[in-house]
């Protein structure tokens, strides 16, 4: 049986966006932030890790009022301050994935200590990993669960993203991007990540072996990276 834990990656800094962008009303009426774990916390996974970095004081204190708020799946939210935020978000993958692995070696280690069975304990431990980030402001629980629904099928496979782009040259190329899911086997990979590169070389090898699964997700091509994003944002929805 799959036990999926997640991580959503809010360690950047926002520079284009001038401000904590992680802050700025969703078209919910929501802080960005608090939406993209409302979003999560639809699906009652395992665990959630906030990986925060430049804002992490403001991020702390959203996390603590929709905790406050008992709001549904919170009590599994933890957040997971990544000190080196300024390498990239390579960094921050690192940081979520390491946080959630040494909770399940504590937990294991204490069943142990408890006398259960070794497959008792281990049963506890994740089988997979879904990697979000805390700018996409489209991305609903429903288009989560997309990607979710894939894993009894594909459970060996990581299970990516993907949508159109047209280039200059108006030929359409398919991006595979996060959010993704990815399973036990691919953690190595996402911990051996540097710089400002995220989790999608780690899609590209794994499509090159044939074990990576598409699902179409279009919301995933909408990041907030500036103000006027949100303007782009709103004329969709009218």
């Amino acid at each position: 049986m799959s036990k999926v834990a997640s991580i959503l990656l809010a360690g950047g800094e926002s520079k284009r966006y001038g401000s904590n962008k992680l802050l700025s009303p969703h078209y919910n009426g929501l802080p960005l932030i608090q939406n993209s774990l409302q979003q999560l916390h639809g699906l009652n996974l395992a665990g959630t890790y906030v990986v925060t970095g430049r804002w992490h004081s403001d991020v702390v204190d959203v996390v603590g009022m929709i905790k406050a708020n008992a709001a549904q799946g919170s009590n599994s939210t933890k957040v997971c301050y990544n000190p080196l935020w300024r390498e990239g978000i390579a960094s921050s993958i690192r940081c979520g994935l390491q946080a959630l692995m040494l909770e399940k070696s504590l937990m294991l280690e204490k069943s142990l200590m408890l006398e259960k069975s070794l497959k008792q304990a281990t049963d506890n431990e994740y089988t997979h990993l879904l990697v979000h980030l805390a700018d996409l402001a489209s991305v609903t629980t429903a288009t989560l669960q997309a990607l979710l629904n894939e894993i009894p099928s594909n459970p060996n496979h990581i299970i990516y993203s993907q949508w159109h782009k047209r280039d200059l040259e108006e030929k359409v190329k398919i991006k595979a991007t996060v959010p993704a899911i990815f399973p036990k086997a691919a953690f190595d990979s996402l911990l051996a990540l540097r710089g400002d590169k995220g989790a999608k070389k780690v899609i590209e090898d794994w499509k090159d072996k044939g074990q990576a699964i598409g699902v179409n997700h279009p919301e995933s091509a909408f990041d907030i990276d500036a103000p006027s994003d949100w303007n782009a944002y709103r004329s969709q929805k009218v």
